[in-house]
């Protein structure tokens, strides 16, 4: 399944694909990968040679994030790093900036340009980017700032105050496997990613039959924001009368 070459970069395609020395009628790719032949027929993947990253099974490099981060004015510098949250690997957005920052908005703000699925899942702010006793970017600091679990995460829990809360709770704490989720808690810090968020609304959509875009999740990435907007936009919602939100006890 793969092309033979770049669109319109016959320099790239040069560098990238060269004559197999198995059979030159014959193409190789160079990928990038580093690999080392353990024994005749096995290649053990060793990583990259470049900073790509793999992401809920997508190639990700993550420079074309920071570069779209950049362009918004507060940021001076971005750095994007995996890291591993739950098993499972995200990404995490470093911002050099001496303003106070909306994460909505800078998730709006990228979602203009890149897919759903490289759109980091933490963001942390830095007046200053922790460097090595060298003078070195520390990047084992900066991956450290979101492990201890400083990235503005809501720890107040508030319980769903109606029907269609009480329902997105739900879902979210299904597919999240989270539990409780409060209804100001932030989908994207608390595990979400690309892969959930297409679950969510395919899920919303079966058990509320409403439609959500993608989008509206980086304008209200809460319960309480995406209540709010299926009320005020879906006009063939309708809330059961008498629907009583099943209650919830969870040890505080």
């Amino acid at each position: 399944a793969l092309a033979s070459g770049y669109h319109n970069q016959p320099e790239m395609t040069q560098e990238k694909f060269k004559p197999s020395f198995l059979d030159e009628t014959k193409t190789l790719f160079r990928t990038g990968d580093l690999g080392k032949q353990t024994a005749p027929g096995i290649i053990e993947f060793m990583g990259r040679k470049d900073n790509q990253v793999k992401v809920n099974g997508y190639r990700i490099d993550p420079g074309e994030i920071e570069y779209q981060l950049t362009r918004y004015a507060p940021i001076e510098r971005a750095i994007v790093l995996p890291v591993q949250v739950n098993n499972q690997t995200q990404l995490s957005a470093y911002c050099q900036t001496d303003k106070t920052l909306e994460i909505a908005e800078i998730r709006e703000l990228l979602a203009k340009f890149l897919p759903v699925y490289m759109i980091p899942s933490y963001f942390i702010f830095l007046k200053q980017f922790p460097l090595t006793r060298h003078g070195k970017l520390d990047l084992h600091s900066l991956r450290g700032l979101r492990e201890t679990g400083k990235s503005l995460v809501n720890s107040n829990y508030v319980a769903p105050r109606n029907y269609l809360e009480s329902n997105l709770v739900s879902i979210w704490e299904k597919i999240l496997s989270k539990h409780p989720i409060g209804i100001f808690d932030n989908f994207f810090e608390i595990g979400g990613h690309s892969l959930h968020l297409s679950r969510v609304v395919t899920r919303v959509h079966k058990e509320l039959n409403v439609s959500v875009k993608l989008a509206d999740f980086f304008k209200v990435p809460t319960v309480a924001g995406l209540a709010t907007l299926i009320s005020q936009t879906q006009y063939n919602y309708q809330e059961p009368i008498s629907a009583i939100p099943p209650q919830k006890s969870y040890p505080m």
